[in-house]
C-alpha cells in the first residue's frame, strides 16, 4: 500500500525516473520537520525511530503544492516527503516534498496508522517483529534484505518452517527474486525475524512495476484487420 503512494507521488510530482520500478533511486523518510538551516532538514520519521537529517544541493528537487519550492521556505512541524541516498541517519535527498495536511494524513494512513492495515491486528510497532512488509532488495541464501515502507531496512531469514506463496499458489524461496513486494506474519527468533509465511505480492507488484501500462502477458492481442486486408473465412 504504502510503495504503491509513494510511487503515484513521485510520479504525480514529475520525478518518476531513475530507478526499474519507476521511483529515483534511494530511500524514503516521510515526517514531521523539527529544525531547517540553508542547505539541510532535521526531521523526526511519522513512524518513529531516530531523526534524519535531509541534506539538500542544487541538484535536489524542492516542491510544495506540485510548484518548486524553496528550503528555507519550509516551516518548523510541516510534514515533508523526502527521497534519496541514506546512510547513518543522513539522506542526500534527490527530492523533497511538503505535504499538505490531507496528503500527511494519507500517509500516515498508508504506513499503518493506529494498525496495520495488510495485517490486521498488529500496529507499525509490531513491523519487524511480529510481521514484515516491503521490497526484497537483496537475497543471500536463506537472508533476504527488506525495505519496509518505513524507510527502514531489515534484514529477515526464513527457515524449514516458512511457507512462500504468489497469488494464492505454493512457491519456493528459488521463486523470489530481488524487487518482488512481500508481507508476512512471523517472530523474532534471538534478533532475527523469522517469517511463518512470506506473500509475494501479485497485483501490488505489478502496480509497483508498472503503474501506467499493462505487462506483454496481459496485453491482448489486437483482433482488428489491417487496412485492406480480406477478413478471416469462417470455417464451414
Amino acid at each position: 500500500m504504502m510503495s504503491i503512494m509513494v510511487l503515484a507521488f513521485m510520479q504525480a510530482l514529475g520525478q518518476g525516473q531513475g530507478s526499474g520500478n519507476g521511483m529515483p533511486p534511494g530511500e524514503t523518510v516521510i515526517g514531521k520537520v523539527t529544525a531547517v538551516s540553508k542547505d539541510s532538514l532535521t526531521v523526526t520519521r511519522q513512524q518513529g525511530g531516530e531523526s534524519v537529517t535531509v541534506k539538500v544541493s542544487e541538484t535536489t528537487h524542492v516542491f510544495k503544492d506540485r510548484q518548486p519550492f524553496k528550503v528555507a521556505d519550509i516551516k518548523v512541524d510541516e510534514t515533508v516527503f523526502a527521497r534519496g541516498e541514506l546512510k547513518d541517519g543522513v539522506m542526500q535527498a534527490s527530492s523533497v516534498a511538503v505535504l499538505n495536511p490531507e496528503m500527511a494524513q494519507r500517509f500516515a494512513g498508508g504506513t499503518g496508522g493506529t494498525r496495520s492495515r495488510m495485517m490486521p491486528g498488529l500496529g507499525p510497532e509490531d513491523m519487524g517483529k511480529k510481521f514484515i512488509v516491503g521490497e526484497v532488495k537483496a537475497i543471500n541464501e536463506t537472508k533476504l534484505t527488506i525495505a519496509r515502507p518505513d524507510g527502514q531496512t531489515q534484514e529477515i531469514e526464513v527457515d524449514e518452517n516458512t511457507s512462500f506463496k504468489k497469488d494464492n499458489q505454493s512457491i519456493t524461496l528459488p521463486d523470489i527474486k530481488v524487487g518482488d513486494s512481500v508481507r508476512g506474519r512471523g517472530e523474532l527468533k534471538g534478533a532475527v525475524f523469522v517469517p511463518k509465511e512470506l506473500i509475494v505480492g501479485g497485483r501490488q507488484m505489478r502496480m509497483m512495476g508498472a503503474p501506467n501500462s499493462q505487462s506483454q502477458e496481459q496485453k491482448k492481442p489486437d483482433s482488428t484487420p489491417p487496412s485492406g486486408a480480406e477478413p478471416a473465412a469462417t470455417p464451414k
